[in-house]
This record gives structure tokens, C-alpha cells and sequence, in this order.
């Protein structure tokens, strides 16, 4: 993960409300040091959370499994097709919306 490229984009994050202020401060703040891979796994892992409530109500992922890819994003790995099983249950973005109104965050 290249830090200096996360760290260019967070103000405009905030701005977004892709993360919040108390995340911004926390991934300036640990610059340079492991504890950056861990914020930016823990904001990995809020983004995806609320997408795997919607997962497991449709049924198609059980908390066992979620609370796992959770661990892993904490942990600073990418679980390879999370963001596949997700995407149907990320909100929609309206046509005109803008790139920058996108839910993605830190990939």
C-alpha cells in the first residue's frame, strides 16, 4: 500500500465522508510506522462491514464468514473476492453522480 498516495487524498476522503476526521488524524499520525496498516485496515474493514450486513440478512454470507474477512482486513490483507461477493449490496450511485461521491475508499 503506498502510504504517500493515501495520505495525498486525505482531505478530499473527509470531504467525501469516505472517512472521518478521527480516521484522517489517526493515518496521519502513524505515518511511516505498522500501526498506518492498521488504520487503514480498520477503515477497510467499517467500509466493509456495513456491506456485509446487508450480505448476511439476504442470507449470502453468514456472520462466521464476515467476522473472518473482518479479522483479515484488520490484519491488513485484501481477501481476494470480497469486493466481488459485495458489490451488490454497495448502494447505487445515480448516473450524474461524480467518481469523488464513489464508496470506494483505500483499495
Amino acid at each position: 500500500m503506498r502510504q504517500d498516495r493515501i495520505l495525498e487524498q486525505v482531505d478530499k476522503m473527509v470531504t467525501s465522508g469516505r472517512i472521518t476526521e478521527a480516521e484522517a488524524a489517526q493515518l496521519r499520525a502513524t505515518e511511516g510506522t505498522p500501526e498506518f496498516d492498521a488504520a487503514v485496515g480498520a477503515i477497510r474493514a467499517r467500509h466493509a462491514g456495513s456491506h456485509m450486513e446487508s450480505a448476511i440478512a439476504d442470507g449470502e454470507m453468514s456472520q462466521e464468514e464476515a467476522n473472518g474477512y473482518l479479522d483479515r482486513l484488520r490484519a491488513g490483507e485484501h481477501p481476494k473476492g470480497l469486493r466481488a461477493r459485495l458489490v451488490k449490496h454497495r448502494p447505487r450511485r445515480h448516473p450524474l453522480t461524480s467518481p469523488n461521491e464513489d464508496e470506494r475508499v483505500i483499495d
